[in-house]
């Protein structure tokens, strides 16, 4: 038993990604969520050019930085970290996450991307003319 633990031991100090479940949900094996995460950031980076070919995202080059210390970067335009933001809640919201993940990834992107709706007594005025006057402005 002692033998079998230090073998343990000994096989994840040297490969310790073979030990630890990030990224994969309960239930699931890990060839099957590193598919579905690799879908989810296939469609969002289809999201992120769909946005950009809207107008509703700058269409900047993307910079890349070398971390000599193997960190992420950060993007240093406001523009730039406001995409990767949006595009790790769409992974999230798309990928093999919990049911409580992706309902508040899904608010965030829905958040950042859609106009909220007008309400009724925006639309309405308080005259039928503003009403009306309404209709024939969005129809031009």
């Amino acid at each position: 038993m002692k033998r079998r633990d230090q073998a343990r031991i000994a096989a994840a100090k040297a490969d310790p990604t073979k030990f630890y479940r990030y990224g994969v949900p309960d239930g699931m094996r890990r060839a099957e969520a590193e598919h579905l995460w690799a879908r989810a950031n296939e469609l969002a980076d289809r999201f992120i050019q769909g946005l950009k070919a809207k107008g509703e995202l700058p269409d900047l080059p993307r910079q890349v930085a070398n971390n000599s210390d193997g960190g992420i970067f950060v993007p240093p335009t406001d523009e730039g970290k406001a995409e990767g933001a949006l595009r790790e809640a769409f992974v999230l919201a798309v990928g093999p996450s919990t049911p409580r993940v992706k309902a508040q990834a899904a608010n965030i992107v829905l958040t950042y991307t859609k106009a909220k709706p007008t309400s009724k007594e925006a639309i309405l005025g308080d005259r039928p003319e503003d009403f009306l006057n309404t209709l024939i402005a969005s129809g031009d």
